[in-house]
């Protein structure tokens, strides 16, 4: 098994997308409408990122991406998304630790991201050094790391 991460290609979108709704229904399907709904505003958080959205490849199949944005004094970890036969073997990490690393080659000390309190990633951010500092305004879990 062989992982290359690399920057997103705009032929990756249909699948990042797929990956997006994927989750939605998995772990928010109440949400469900009003993602759809936001779609326009994902896409163009998408694209005006795009030097920021990371895809993973194993064997030449996509496994997953991540993507993160420049805010204030910090770089937020938007989403991270890993395909479901691709889990459990490092393909998230990885992708954590090149948003980590792109991050601070960009000039970003601080590194933030947020999860639902039951999603499994959770132990992940933890393994990789983020501190959880509470909730936000949505009962997300906010978790913090200097990069």
């Amino acid at each position: 098994m062989t992982l290359i991460l690399r920057q997103a290609h705009v032929t990756d979108l249909p699948s990042i997308y797929r990956g997006e709704q994927d989750y939605i229904r998995s772990w928010e399907p109440t949400h469900e409408d009003t993602w759809r709904l936001q779609l326009e505003r994902h896409l163009t958080r998408w694209v005006e990122n795009f030097d920021r959205l990371t895809v993973a490849i194993i064997d030449e199949q996509f496994a997953g991406y991540s993507l993160w944005t420049p805010e204030q004094d910090y770089a937020e970890l938007c989403t991270i998304n890993v395909s479901q036969v691709y889990r459990r073997n490092g393909v998230g990490l990885s992708l954590l630790n090149a948003y980590a690393a792109t991050a601070k080659q960009n000039g970003f000390a601080y590194l933030r991201l947020s999860v639902r309190p039951d999603n499994p990633a959770a132990l992940m951010y933890q393994r990789a050094g983020f501190s959880c500092m509470g909730t936000d305004s949505h009962g997300y879990l906010r978790y913090e790391r200097l990069s």
